[in-house]
């Protein structure tokens, strides 16, 4: 047999394994780690972060300047 025939004999028996193998349900997923709340939580990240190039994080917590309640700020410019 000349080689170019027994490499087309060859391909064509990958291609039929091949697509044996796809032609299937495939291997089952994992069961996903998120909670529910993470989940949303990632897709409203996606949604604040859309269109941009950055991975997607979910959003810094919310935070204000100033001593917490109950306590007075410290003016820094008080001593210069």
């Amino acid at each position: 047999m000349p080689a170019d025939v027994k490499a087309d004999a060859l391909q064509k028996e990958g291609t039929r394994e091949f697509e044996e193998a796809i032609a299937g349900k495939g291997p089952k997923m994992p069961a996903s780690s998120t909670t529910k709340a993470e989940e949303a939580e990632l897709n409203k990240a996606l949604e604040d972060t859309f269109p941009a190039s950055d991975p997607v994080q979910p959003s810094a917590p919310d935070s204000s300047l100033g001593a917490p309640a109950g306590r007075k700020s410290v003016d820094a410019n008080k001593d210069a």
